[in-house]
């Protein structure tokens, strides 16, 4: 995010904690007490405890009364109950988005698919990861229902960072090619109950690649 002499301390750190989190500076499982955050990033400790607490809202963190926090650890049952979350969700904002997408707005959506295939054919998982989340924010977008939007946007960072660690398994970068031009081609023919299935088959077929990466020990 861009920063300026107005932004709060309290949002700066967030940001900063974050980015430690997804790229692996601050990992699953590490205790990180107020007064160590506060020393390490040069700030007092009411920065970091709103900071704490956004994260916490996104599934980042959990906070440990009076101890700081931690990351939480890579679980199957955590990953399960998130998909499952999402997949309800992105199937309802994909109705929704078949129903109410402008042609600009489906041309945006079109032109993410597009990116995020043009980097699964490179093998490129991180730039792939971010044109999935951008073709799945333009869906979202398009729905048009900001509480779903709300939601899924708060747990979307854990589960981005667990899949950066984890990565993907083999052709699941090609399945998903193929399932946001199912979910894509079911929107531009306006059929709503097509877009909400094919995006939770999607939704499911991301859940299933990623447990099994866990459960295979893909962990760094």
């Amino acid at each position: 995010m861009s920063a300026s002499l107005s932004t709060p301390a309290y949002v700066l750190l967030r940001e900063r904690l974050r980015q430690d989190i997804l790229t692996g500076g601050w990992p699953p499982g590490e205790h990180r007490t107020l007064a160590v955050l506060a020393a390490r990033h040069g700030v007092s400790l009411s920065p970091v405890r709103e900071a704490l607490l956004g994260l916490e809202g996104e599934g980042l963190v959990e906070i440990r009364q009076h101890r700081g926090a931690v990351v939480p650890l890579l679980d199957a049952a955590l990953l399960g109950d998130l998909y499952d979350l999402r997949g309800a969700l992105q199937s309802l904002t994909a109705r929704r988005a078949a129903e109410r997408a402008s042609d600009a707005e489906l041309k945006s959506i079109a032109a993410h698919a597009a990116a995020f295939a043009a980097a699964a054919r490179r093998g490129d998982a991180a730039e792939a990861l971010t044109h999935n989340e951008a073709f799945h924010a333009a869906i979202d977008a398009a729905a048009a229902n900001p509480q779903a939007t709300v939601i899924l946007g708060a747990r979307t960072a854990f589960v981005n960072a667990v899949r950066l660690r984890l990565g993907y398994g083999p052709a699941r970068l090609k399945r998903a090619v193929k399932q946001h031009e199912a979910i894509l081609e079911a929107l531009r023919d306006r059929d709503a109950e097509a877009a909400a299935e094919a995006a939770f088959r999607h939704v499911e077929s991301a859940k299933r690649d990623l447990l099994e990466r866990l459960e295979g020990g893909e962990q760094p």
